[in-house]
């Protein structure tokens, strides 16, 4: 009993490891840019021994890879208990857009390792990051697919079209706030964004 609580014990403080040098990658790769961060720098931040994170991670570019998987994840765990099975399309796709303006304008470290660094770069076409955008984006297509059989959405409407909208309106709105200095409300905006989208998907 005693050694599987130690066990136990043994593989929590591992996990919270794990997670707090992937916390400190998210935040010194949005501050200062993944380039000009290197592991002794995360390891100082995470407070670990520059050797730990070879424990979890082969080497920075492994740990790169691993950033976006850590945050999706967070951001599903998020959003989940947020939906109501069977619930209304329309309804589920703006608590999946909208909790993600809210992640991001929690955390603006993820926003600008995502969106700034990741994205616009050849890290994004990685099986690993594509992998874990194309997951998220699919949710977009179901529900919209759904809206469309359901009537609420125009019959002619593609939904992978509708789909790109989205991240499209999402990837700009989020950008010009991270550039300019988070000057206007990213929640808001975001709800500004979703309402216009939504109202063009519409059935006449």
């Amino acid at each position: 009993m005693a050694s599987g609580t130690t066990l136990k014990l043994k593989q929590q403080r591992s996990r919270e490891r794990r997670e707090q040098i992937l916390s400190a990658a998210t935040k010194l790769f949005g501050e200062k840019g993944i380039d000009r961060t290197s592991l002794t720098d995360i390891a100082a931040a995470a407070k670990v021994p520059l050797s730990s994170i070879y424990d979890y991670f082969e080497d920075k570019r492994a740990l790169v890879l691993e950033v976006p998987e850590d945050n999706f994840e967070a951001l599903y765990q998020k959003t989940e208990p947020l939906l109501v099975k069977g619930g209304n399309a329309v309804e589920q796709l703006r608590i999946i857009f909208m909790t993600n303006f809210e992640y991001i304008s929690e955390n603006p470290s993820w926003g600008r390792v995502f969106f700034l660094e990741i994205w616009p770069s050849v890290i994004a076409a990685e099986p690993r990051v594509k992998k874990a955008v194309d997951k998220y984006a699919l949710r977009y297509v179901q529900l919209i697919k759904q809206a469309i059989r359901a009537g609420t959405y125009r019959r002619n409407l593609d939904p992978y079209t509708a789909m790109s909208l989205m991240m499209g309106g999402m990837c700009h709105v989020t950008a010009v706030w991270l550039l300019y200095g988070r000057k206007y409300d990213l929640v808001k905006k975001g709800k500004a964004v979703f309402t216009t989208l939504h109202n063009g998907f519409l059935q006449e």
